[in-house]
């Protein structure tokens, strides 16, 4: 009688930890997803708008930013990706999917990493603006 008591006990604990896994709705992962999503968001267009005064009020569009990459290209694949990749609507639509936790955690490492870069970008935009 104890091995079934035992058993059953195993098996509810096992479904419990099942359900919280994997069927409970991730709110801490979707609030994380939210925050890193807006400040990925804020800090793209802190980028693009220091890229667009380097290159309108300071004529620097046709300088290189990167090697072979000039101020003025990389201001149009800024809006471009930030119309694909993040704008208001498709944090809405991803949210309306249900992603799993698994997918959620793997959205916010790429914008984790996204930020990050422009986190760097927007350090060396924000010395250029104070040089010139």
């Amino acid at each position: 009688m104890i091995e079934i008591t035992i058993g059953i006990l195993g098996l509810l604990i096992a479904w419990f930890t099942y359900k919280k896994t994997f069927l409970d709705k991730p709110k801490e992962e979707i609030e994380h997803l939210t925050i890193q999503f807006k400040a990925t968001q804020a800090t793209s267009m802190k980028v693009r708008n220091n890229l667009i005064k380097l290159s309108t009020e300071y004529g620097l569009g046709s300088s290189e930013l990167f090697s072979g990459m000039t101020i003025d290209h990389y201001i149009k694949l800024m809006t471009d990706s930030y119309e694909k990749s993040l704008n208001d609507k498709l944090l809405t639509e991803m949210l309306a999917l249900k992603p799993s936790k698994s997918m959620l955690r793997s959205m916010i490492s790429s914008l984790e990493k996204q930020h990050a870069e422009l986190m760097t970008l927007e350090t060396g935009t924000n010395a250029s603006l104070l040089s010139v």
